[in-house]
């Protein structure tokens, strides 16, 4: 029962890894750029110019293009060119490109396709299964310019990116090579001569210096209050001898006095202390001859 369940499992995963594999790789390749009449623009390795399409890795890992499959479409007719394995040129990196030449003649080597662009069509990127559609663009032959690319370019900060003529042929590389003016460009157009820069400049300066003094104002009004009250205080403990309910000099010296009474009078009443009191007098019967002398007896005669 348990290898049953383990052989269950491990075809699931076989199963669920072209998934895995479709949903991290090709789905991030897209067709990014395209020149169809190219005279004096980018040359292939042989010193040639063709038309070429460009591929653009939009992910964050490397993906290997190897076994998929460029495609055209013209009128009622297709080719298609598979591009070669175990050519580690085919890995696109994260944010890489790989150009390939549309010059009909796929043996010069794997970037070189067995059709050409001279033709109204639709071109394809299908995945290495042969069935599925990673992207496709169309173009139109008589709408193109000599020279004249056509990708995917963004028009304007934060819109998403069109299919559209583009500015000027970008093969591996990105096709916004316009930039987009900054605020401090704009700015700078509105006012060249920077007279409304100066004025701003000066009145937060201005608006800052106020608002120090003012707070500095505050704080000096609220030390020499604090003062006042202090000296104010002072002066009435001073006129009269006394500050507010603490007790003055002889009221103080009474309770010293008085505990200093209670301290001496305390071991009187205290049951383990004995008092020894000297007391002097004239005469003390202890210490009379009487007590301490044998009297004789008394001698009676005979008659």
């Amino acid at each position: 029962m348990g290898r049953l369940i383990i052989r269950k499992t491990l075809v699931w995963l076989v199963c669920l890894c072209p998934a895995v594999l479709w949903a991290q790789g090709m789905k991030d390749i897209r067709i990014n750029e395209i020149l169809v009449k190219n005279v004096d623009s980018y040359e292939d390795d042989y010193g040639h110019r063709v038309g070429w399409v460009e591929l653009f890795n939009s992910g964050y890992s490397n993906v290997n293009v190897a076994g998929s499959y460029l495609s055209i479409d013209f009128g009622n007719k297709s080719m298609t060119y598979k591009i070669p394995k175990n050519d580690p040129r085919t890995i696109i990196p994260p944010q890489g490109y790989v150009v390939f030449f549309a010059d009909g003649i796929g043996s010069k080597g794997t970037f070189y396709t067995n059709f050409t662009l001279d033709q109204t069509g639709r071109l394809y990127l299908i995945d290495a299964n042969g069935r599925t559609v990673v992207d496709s663009v169309r173009y139109d032959l008589s709408a193109m310019k000599e020279d004249q690319s056509i990708g995917w370019k963004v028009e304007a900060a934060g819109v998403d990116p069109v299919w559209t003529e583009l500015d000027a042929t970008t093969p591996g590389a990105v096709n916004d090579v316009v930039e987009f003016e900054s605020k401090a460009e704009l700015f700078r157009q509105h006012d060249p001569k920077g007279f409304i820069m100066s004025i701003t400049a000066m009145s937060v300066v201005f608006l800052a210096l106020i608002l120090l003094y003012l707070v500095f104002k505050q704080v000096g009004k609220s030390h020499v209050k604090r003062a006042k009250n202090k000296a104010a205080a002072s002066a009435a403990v001073a006129a009269t001898g006394s500050s507010g309910d603490a007790p003055n000099g002889e009221i103080i010296a009474a309770i010293a006095i008085a505990l200093k009474k209670y301290e001496e009078d305390l071991h009187d009443i205290e049951s383990t202390v004995l008092t020894i009191n000297r007391v002097a007098k004239a005469y003390s019967p202890w210490s009379s001859k009487i007590y301490s002398m044998v009297q004789a007896p008394e001698r009676k005669s005979r008659r």
